[in-house]
């Protein structure tokens, strides 16, 4: 293991043509030893249910009462908001953010850091109340940059061996990681197995490079999701790309992962894992359905008001971007309250349904949340996929699924 661990990750070292990289001959070549299934990882997974559909870890936004409406409609497994591990061991007041509950399992919490030692005071004041903790690798921002931690520690192998191994032997519960595409399969593989070998239990990849965010995202790379599926003895789980539940079944098919993880797409609509797409009565009835879990949860108010007044521009884009409802964009803005909250989301539900009932007609066509940053040729020409189906020809398309 610790030979591993300390090997720089191979780039020209390999002899596979650029071609044959993602076949399994290629994987084959890309990989040292045999692949074991590695039982311990395996038994985890299925205590916990064996999860297929995954809300992804999202700063500010994958608070208790969101995840739990996730839940009701489909998702298997939720991860926290990514916590900074120095803050969390340190501050008390920055724990607040931490809230739970028993029908809140399984449940991963997330931790960024570059210090194993900090990393396991952080993970042992929760091991108690979750299921696994998680490890982020994957975060692309500014920030981690300067605080060296998320997707700018990915070619470090030697500190993740040490970070995943000092949680792995001295924690009562599984340690997860969150990772990113690096730039080429030999790197990404080492990267992943050097993880594996340190003790972690479930991988969790995001088919991006770091430098694929904001708007240089372009296509997710699901070829190389199946690579390190491929490549390691733990279970894998896919992210990028999802916009609904087709996505998910067509990633699960194409990769052979075990689940999927999704972000802005089931940000805006919470539904997504039990089918149903964004629509106007959709969009209202989880909006309700989501202040009445945030009402049932009062001790959350106080840090989650941002949480919630976002949630709300979410659930309810369509509407607010039109001219009928500037009144109530700005009031939602503004809102300081919980109560200021739920009425004015309360109004723009009601003002929705008595202009649809007139049979009012929008000037304009308002996309989704999620599509909002999607840009998309004039009278694309079509394309047939490697499955034989049509599509449109949209490889300049943004997806935007950069949480971590």
């Amino acid at each position: 293991h610790q030979s591993m661990a300390g090997e720089e990750a191979p780039t020209e070292a390999v002899d596979v043509k650029a071609a044959d990289m993602l076949t399994e001959s290629g994987v084959a070549a890309c990989v040292e030893g045999e692949v074991r299934r590695n039982e311990a990882a395996w038994k985890f997974y299925e205590r916990i249910g064996s999860p297929k559909y995954v809300v992804a870890p999202m700063v500010d936004q994958s608070e208790l009462p969101y995840r739990l409406l996730c839940r009701r409609h489909g998702a298997d497994l939720a991860y926290t908001p990514m916590f900074h591990s120095r803050l969390f061991a340190e501050d008390p007041k920055y724990r607040r953010d931490f809230t739970t509950c028993t029908e809140d399992r399984p449940l991963f919490v997330q931790f960024c850091g570059n210090d194993p030692a900090t990393l396991l005071r952080a993970a042992k004041l929760v091991e108690k109340d979750c299921d696994a903790v998680d490890l982020n690798l994957g975060c692309p921002q500014g920030i981690a940059r300067k605080g060296r931690y998320g997707s700018f520690l990915l070619t470090e192998t030697d500190l993740l061996y040490d970070i995943v191994k000092t949680l792995h032997d001295n924690l009562s519960i599984p340690v997860t990681c969150k990772i990113r595409k690096l730039p080429t399969l030999p790197q990404t593989i080492h990267l992943a197995r050097t993880l594996e070998s340190a003790g972690c239990s479930l991988l969790t990849i995001h088919g991006r490079t770091k430098e694929q965010n904001k708007d240089r995202v372009g296509s997710c790379d699901w070829d190389t999701i199946r690579a390190v599926r491929q490549a390691v003895g733990i279970p894998v789980v896919a992210n990028g790309g999802i916009a609904d539940l087709s996505d998910v079944k067509r990633c699960m098919e194409h990769t052979g992962v075990v689940g999927v993880m999704t972000s802005e797409a089931i940000l805006e609509n919470p539904y997504l894992f039990s089918g149903v797409n964004v629509n106007d009565e959709s969009q209202e009835a989880l909006t309700l359905e989501y202040l009445a879990i945030c009402e049932e949860m009062p001790e959350c108010m106080p840090n989650s008001l941002k949480c919630i007044r976002a949630h709300c521009f979410h659930f309810l884009h369509t509407a607010l971007q039109l001219e009928e409802f500037k009144d109530l964009r700005d009031q939602l803005a503004s809102s300081r309250s919980f109560e200021e909250i739920r009425l004015v989301a309360e109004a723009v539900v009601a003002r929705r349904r008595a202009l649809r009932s007139s049979g009012f007609v929008p000037d304009t066509k308002v996309v989704s949340w999620y599509s909002r940053h999607q840009t998309y040729k004039a009278n694309c020409p079509r394309k047939v996929d490697q499955h034989g189906e049509s599509h449109e020809d949209t490889d300049d398309v943004l997806d935007l699924s950069i949480f971590d």
